[in-house]
Formats: C-alpha cells, sequence, structure tokens
C-alpha cells in the first residue's frame, strides 16, 4: 500500500491498547519453519525473521516470524512518521522521536514468551539522539530508525519443534492456515555484483594513521574504523539469507524486509538483551581465524589470548560496557560474569566477555537500550569522541551497520544484535561494511587483513551469485 502524505502535528501519538495477555494456538510440529517464512515474504512487503542458529544457537530457544505489521514506525530528523495498514501517514514532531515510542508501546503485557512489539533496526545515526554533542552523518538508503508493531506472529520454540501462533483482538488463523497449505515456493534466481568499495586500502591505512596521532594526542584510547563493500543485487534476495544459515549460522539471523529495504545478516554479536529486569551484553573483541582441526584451533586462540595488543583492547572494551550498564542499573549489581572467553564461528574466532546488571526501577527497556548505544566494539574508547573521528574517517552514513536490530517487547523485554556480517540493501543498491579495532601499536597491514577475515563468510555467500560463478544457486528451494 503506497504511504499518504501528512501534515506534521506536534500532538502525541494514540496509545496502542491491548488485552493483558496474548493468546497463544498450537500450528504445528511438522512444518519447515523456515520454509513457512520463505512464503511470508513472497506475500508481504514488509515481514521479518529471527533466529539463533550454529554453535552459540542456545542463545534464543525460539525463532520469530512476523508480517504485515499493525504499523510502520520510522524517525526523520525530529519527526516520527507513523504508517497505517491502510496505507495512510501521520507524521509527529518531536525533539527526540526515539523517546516518543514509549508514548505508544505497552511494557506491561504478562507474559514470558516473545508476545510482539517492535521489530525492526535502530540506524548507528540514531546516537544523535541519544548524545547532543554528536551530529553524525545519516545515511541516504536508512531511516534513523524503522520499525514495525506487530500484534500477532509465529513462534518456534526449537526444544520441542512446536510452532505457535499469538495474536491479541485479530486473529488472523485462517490466513495462517492457507499458508500453510501452500507448497514452498522455489526462490527467484539472484545476480550479485559488487561494485565497489568507500576506502581503498591505502586510503584506510591512512585512517589507521590518523587514529594513532589521535591516540598519541590524547583524544582517544582505541577506536574502530572500517569501510563498504557496494554491490547491486538483481533478484531474488531471500537466497542470500538461505545461504547465509548454511555457510555462516550464527545465534543472532536476521531478515527485515521493510519493502525495498532489507537487512539481511548472520551476526555473531548481541548488542543488548533485557529479561525480567537482568541486563545481559556480550562483547566480543579481539579475532584471529579458523583452524583446520581442533587442535589448530586452540593454537591459534592462545596465541590470541597472549597477544598485548588484542588483550588491553578486550578490556578496553569490557570498561566501556561496564559503564554502559552501569548508568541504566541498580548500584551495586554490575557483574563481569564472564571474562575473556574464546568463541567459534564458521570463519573466525573472537574473544568474548559477559557483563550483567539490575535495571534500576527508575528506568525502562528505551532507556537502558539507549544506554548500551552504539556498541563499544564497533566504535571505540572513549565512545564519543571515538564515534566523532569515525564519522570523520568513513566518509559517509553507516546505515544500520554497527547500531542494532531486534525487537522491543509488549513486556517490557528487549533483544537487539549488532548488525555485523549483514548485508544492507535498498532496491538494486546494497552494500556490506566492515571495521577493525585500532590502538597505538596497531599496523594497518593487519588491520586490513582482519577486515577481510571478518568479511569471508559474508563474502563466500555473495561470491556463489556473482556473474562469474559456474553454478549460481538459481531456483533452489
Amino acid at each position: 500500500m503506497k504511504a499518504k502524505t501528512s501534515i506534521p502535528s506536534k500532538a502525541k501519538p494514540e496509545r496502542i491498547r491491548l488485552p493483558r495477555k496474548p493468546h497463544y494456538i498450537s500450528v504445528s510440529a511438522q512444518c519447515d519453519f523456515f520454509d513457512l517464512f520463505k512464503k511470508v515474504e513472497k506475500r508481504f512487503s514488509t515481514c521479518f525473521m529471527l533466529e539463533s542458529l550454529g554453535e552459540e544457537s542456545f542463545i534464543s530457544r525460539h525463532s520469530i516470524i512476523g508480517f504485515d505489521p499493525e504499523k510502520i514506525l520510522w524517525a526523520e530528523g525530529k519527526q516520527l512518521h507513523i504508517q497505517e495498514r491502510s496505507g495512510e501517514v501521520n507524521t509527529y514532531l518531536s525533539d527526540n522521536p526515539y523517546y516518543l515510542l514509549r508514548d505508544i508501546v505497552p511494557q506491561n503485557i504478562l507474559s514470558r514468551k516473545y508476545s510482539g512489539g517492535l521489530t525492526g533496526y535502530i540506524g548507528y545515526d540514531a546516537m544523535n539522539y541519544f548524545e547532543p554533542s554528536l551530529s553524525l552523518q545519516t545515511s541516504e538508503m536508512f531511516d534513523a530508525f524503522k520499525f514495525g508493531l506487530y500484534t500477532d506472529g509465529l513462534i518456534l520454540d526449537k526444544m520441542t519443534g512446536e510452532i505457535f501462533y499469538f495474536y491479541y483482538q485479530d486473529n488472523r488463523m485462517s490466513l495462517i492456515e492457507s499458508m500453510l497449505a501452500e507448497p514452498a515456493p522455489a526462490n527467484g534466481p539472484l545476480v550479485v555484483t559488487p561494485t565497489g568499495e568507500s576506502m581503498s586500502q591505502a586510503e584506510h591505512a591512512q585512517a589507521v594513521a590518523k587514529v594513532k596521532q589521535d591516540i598519541v594526542d590524547g583524544k582517544i584510547f582505541q577506536t574502530e574504523v572500517g569501510f563498504k563493500k557496494w554491490f547491486t543485487l538483481a533478484g531474488d534476495t531471500i537466497n542470500i539469507y538461505e545461504q547465509l544459515r548454511q555457510v555462516n549460522p550464527s545465534p543472532q539471523m536476521y531478515y527485515l524486509k521493510f519493502s525495498e529495504q532489507k537487512v539481511i545478516g548472520a551476526s555473531p554479536e548481541l548488542l543488548f538483551r533485557l529479561r525480567q529486569g537482568e541486563m545481559e551484553t556480550f562483547p566480543l573483541a579481539g579475532t584471529t581465524k579458523r583452524g583446520a582441526t581442533a587442535a589448530e584451533d586452540r593454537e591459534l586462540a592462545r596465541v590470541l589470548l597472549n597477544d598485548p595488543k588484542e588483550i588491553a583492547e578486550h578490556n578496553m572494551i569490557v570498561d566501556l560496557h561496564r559503564n554502559d550498564i552501569g548508568r541504566v542499573a541498580q548500584f551495586g549489581t554490575v557483574k563481569v560474569r564472564s571474562l575473556m572467553d574464546i568463541k567459534r564461528f564458521s570463519h573466525v574466532q573472537h574473544i568474548s566477555s559477559e557483563i550483567v546488571g539490575i535495571m534500576a526501577e527508575t528506568e525502562d527497556m528505551f532507556s537502558a537500550l539507549a544506554s548500551n548505544f552504539p556498541a563499544g566494539t564497533l566504535t571505540g574508547a572513549p565512545k564519543i569522541e571515538a564515534m566523532k573521528i569515525i564519522d570523520a574517517l568513513e566518509g559517509d552514513g553507516r546505515g544500520p551497520y554497527g547500531g542494532a536490530v531486534g525487537h522491543f517487547s509488549f513486556n517490557g523485554d528487549c533483544t537487539f544484535a549488532i548488525p555485523i556480517r549483514t548485508v544492507f540493501a535498498k532496491g538494486e543498491k546494497a552494500y556490506v561494511q566492515t571495521c577493525g579495532g585500532n590502538v597505538f601499536d596497531s599496523n594497518a597491514a593487519d588491520e586490513y587483513e582482519e577486515i577481510q577475515r571478518k568479511f569471508a563468510g559474508t563474502k563466500r555467500v555473495l561470491d556463489q551469485f556473482s556473474p562469474q560463478a559456474k553454478a549460481p544457486l538459481e531456483g533452489q528451494k
């Protein structure tokens, strides 16, 4: 449905009114959940799938599908736009459109399972709403944030194999049954053509040199500078997600679709999770490749954990995350639950820690996420000064890269991943972005190689659909 224009209003948006509990209906225990999502994706211009795969798949017991949301909400400067299913758009003026979401979204629904809410992305430049001293570049392809408001959807319990449909008042079970009865659609063809990079290796080396000088000058201790690889996507983008699930299964997998805008990723890193008042964050900082054998994996991990540069970088990021959680936590509750573990993914190994805290009674999911946004692992320390340097060096807006993708739930919980190892697309124009942590003793060639390693899993998928690929995966189911 085409959006209808509106005149901005200073009035507050209407709050969503819901029963205190959702209804849950058992749908099936025999259905392939991804095949079901492919049916959803072919039918609806706005939809999503969130799931957790790979060795760390236990991070989420449930996979979620949402489609045809009740509303779509996005921010543009000091305006919050809300589009209804009819296509009508209402625009609200606000000094902070992000916190205007509180006036719309209930946080008191009684459910420990996923119970609907806002699902979408928050762009890196949304930090402009949280820190008045910043004026980050905006993205030409993506909004500051964009969410669908979902009051029904599908949940897969991976432990039991059961699929549930939940709803509040509008029961669309007949639509679910009709989709279940349909055959799984075949994927259409896809061609992915590389169109260049936003920074050459020489320009990246100059950026690293500039960061090292900023460290000498006392502006920062560490920062994360990277660049984009640009592509054109012609065809069916579900192919990308299907191959990511096989090639790079990760604890945070997502396919977000807002008509032409798509965020398709396999992220290893959880930005922030709030569950019944407990906050968690899991920074990854420090990278090495995977070995050919378990013994080689351990040897590479041993070298990584004994590298002074990597350890210094990781400790700085842990301190930054402790401070971020501490700003919205009850006094004395912030803990480093685990420090410098190794987490292994399909193409790389990372140093990982876990920081937790109990949310203060004066805070909620919106302020808690804002306090931890964006991740220190995608910015640096001190965070604000590092972001100013990144913004000057990278040349254009990051969009959702390094921001957040996930959901605010009606029960007051939220879960957001960091959009890395992700394809960001609008129409046929798309990019993947990666970055590396730079400290005083960084070597530009090593940092460039680390960026290439981080890109390897996504590159392996996209290369399958290049014009030169001998056997493009077209027409697969």
